[in-house]
């Protein structure tokens, strides 16, 4: 048998002759209604645009508790919004010192899923303040639970994407758990996984004291020289100026090569000592960005630790 307790100034009593709204002016301390079938002992119906169907204010406890012992799948506290269009919430939580909602569990915190039918979120965090939008902290030792963790099941799905209206960048994991970052991407140790041979391999990225982007290619001399055009779509990512490198490796023996002349749009390699040789080789461009922000070493941001949540008591 489920009980619930109310602490509400309107009740609603379910008889075996259907349902009594019975109004207490002085509520009594402790009043529990008992029920085994029907939508629910306790009924709040609102048709107001500014009427809570069901309000509690408490000043030392919760202001509404939902207490199960059920493992079918049930909640504590549910929240559901059949509305198809608007900005109805299932659960809202607003708060001017602690969390907004607050979860803790031996599972999922808080556990969000965005359906197909109506454009919505699993969950969806903000803070008008300095704050964070969404904290997530796990105590977990075994290592097989996250403090945050995001799950795509559809093909389309994307797996997470964050965005900051200021700057107007972002950062995504696409559904085939590719990462795309309008900003640089630090950290370190850099790696990617690779298949080989039938093996799953980590190659590591090298690391760099600025922003720079590279691009390579294959051409060869003609009577000693010639003039190379970088890729137009390349060109349109370099910074505009001369201020980038050519790196040049002969493929077959020569008196040297070197680069004779740099324009933002390509350059010219001759042979040493007026040399005339017909011969293949290959070059790296190394460049900055025409949108790179940050200098040489820049100085690493401050990343503090997130506070803590209060652990808060829900004993009934």
């Amino acid at each position: 048998m489920k009980r619930s307790i109310l602490f509400l100034g309107v009740a609603v009593a379910v008889l075996s002759f259907g349902v009594v709204r019975a109004e207490r002016v002085h509520p009594a301390s402790h009043v529990t209604y008992a029920c085994s079938s029907g939508q629910a002992c306790i009924e709040g119906n609102s048709t107001g645009t500014s009427t809570y169907a069901v309000y509690g204010v408490s000043t030392g406890a919760d202001g509404v508790h939902g207490l199960i012992s059920s493992t079918t799948g049930s909640s504590g506290v549910a929240g559901i919004s059949t509305g198809t269009s608007g900005s109805g919430h299932g659960v809202y939580g607003s708060s001017s010192n602690g969390a907004g909602v607050y979860g803790t569990s031996t599972t999922y915190g808080v556990y969000g899923v965005a359906s197909t039918a109506i454009n919505g979120s699993g969950v969806y965090g903000g803070y008008s303040g300095e704050g964070n939008g969404v904290t997530a902290v796990s105590n977990d030792t075994t290592g097989n639970n996250e403090a945050l963790a995001a799950y795509a099941e559809k093909k389309q799905t994307n797996i997470f994407v964050g965005y900051n209206a200021y700057y107007n960048r972002s950062c995504s994991i696409n559904p085939t758990a590719d990462l795309f970052c309008m900003g640089s991407v630090s950290g370190s140790v850099l790696h990617v996984r690779h298949h080989a041979s039938g093996r799953r391999v980590l190659a590591f990225a090298s690391e760099s004291t600025s922003q720079i982007i590279e691009d390579f290619g294959s051409t060869r001399l003609d009577g000693g020289v010639v003039n190379v055009q970088i890729g137009s779509d390349f060109a349109s990512l370099m910074a505009r100026n001369t201020d980038y490198y050519v790196f040049l490796t002969p493929l077959g023996e020569s008196r040297g090569l070197y680069v004779s002349m740099k324009t933002p749009y390509g350059f010219q390699v001759r042979e040493n000592e007026r040399g005339r040789s017909t011969l293949a080789f290959d070059y790296r461009i190394v460049a900055r960005p025409v949108d790179a922000q940050e200098g040489r070493l820049p100085d690493a941001p401050r990343v503090e630790r997130p506070p803590t949540p209060i652990a808060l008591s829900h004993s009934p």
